[in-house]
């Protein structure tokens, strides 16, 4: 078995940024006024990760609501406000990641544009130059949990999929990259996390948890240090 570690791929949004305590709590309180009935921990345990429109059309479908189509510019609004008053990076990032030899990329569910504002606002962007993947750039459909936007950034970052690791902190992320036959360590050091979240990414599929940046350095050893 050849265990050379070729690249590491970060997930966004609750990996490199902590957004997505501002943006679920922002996406439940929509939804609530819009007169669905969901809380916090439902959205955490069966929403997360999802691209927004494939989101939207789950919860239509979950709930048996009609939800207008105004709620996506009332959500990009607010959100952009919101990160812009408390949007910060994931403690240990910066150190870890400039720290890291090998070839590392980003493979996000969020649109580009908002990648580009996030990672600026927290100073990460210059980590990763231009090697930011966006599912919603791949077209309908392709966004996690299908593996798409993962082999797309194997193949142009021209690694062997079985030779990289994903750091992903959502189920639906958890599966997309296991599906796309990469090693995959589950984090759980974002605020939005819950004492079950762990559980829920390694019934997903996660090869390791972690709850610290600062731990990723000795999952790559272990990683290399797999039996041959």
């Amino acid at each position: 078995m050849d265990n050379s570690l070729e690249l590491i791929i970060f997930d966004c949004d609750g990996v490199l940024v902590d957004s997505e305590i501002i943006g679920i709590r922002l996406t439940v309180s929509l939804l609530n006024q819009h007169g669905v009935d969901m809380g916090f921990d439902e959205f955490t345990r069966d929403y997360s990760g999802l691209a927004w429109g494939e989101l939207i059309d789950k919860v239509r479908s979950d709930k048996d609501v009609k939800i207008d189509e105004s709620i996506h510019q009332q959500f990009s609004a607010q959100l952009m406000a919101a990160f812009a008053d408390s949007l910060s990076r994931i403690a240990g990032t910066d150190e870890v990641i400039s720290g890291l030899s090998t070839r590392k990329c980003i493979c996000s569910n969020s649109g580009a544009e908002q990648l580009d504002y996030m990672l600026s606002l927290v100073g990460l962007k210059h980590l990763f130059a231009a090697d930011i993947f966006s599912a919603v750039d791949l077209g309908p459909g392709r966004a996690k949990p299908q593996p798409d936007i993962f082999l797309h950034a194997a193949e142009v970052m021209q690694a062997t999929p079985a030779n990289t690791m994903v750091i992903e902190d959502s189920v639906h992320g958890v599966m997309a990259a296991k599906r796309a036959g990469m090693y995959v360590i589950g984090f759980t050091g974002g605020a939005h996390t819950n004492p079950s979240h762990r559980a829920r990414l390694e019934a997903a599929g996660a090869d390791r948890v972690i709850d610290s940046m600062y731990r990723l350095n000795d999952e790559i050893v272990r990683f290399r240090q797999r039996a041959q």
